[in-house]
């Protein structure tokens, strides 16, 4: 078995916003996404906003090369952190296939 190393980045912010990263991270050249609804609680608080506005928690991750992770968390910073609850990390992580992440 052989593992190829990749990045995996996650965003998570509000679901009006969460369509909008997973389609332009495909653009920036994520051959794919995994979302999902989230909930939690940190150092602003909890992030509950569906029992005040309907609305959702969402988080989105890419498995991508180093050079498409940064690509993706600067376009995430710069367009979306000044005025929307999102918050984005990068990890190292190690999977089999690897080829399938690489255009």
């Amino acid at each position: 078995m052989q593992l190829y190393p990749l990045k995996l980045v996650t965003v998570v912010g509000e679901s009006v916003i969460m369509e909008d990263i997973a389609e332009e991270g495909m653009k920036l050249g994520a051959t794919g996404f995994t979302m999902s609804e989230v909930s939690g609680h940190g150092s602003r608080s909890a992030r509950n906003v569906a029992s005040t506005t309907g609305a959702q928690t969402m988080k989105v991750e890419f498995v991508v090369p180093a050079d498409i992770a940064t690509s993706i968390l600067t376009h995430v910073s710069h367009q979306y952190f000044e005025d929307y609850a999102v918050i984005a990390w990068l990890g190292d992580v190690q999977v089999v296939r690897g080829q399938q992440y690489v255009k």
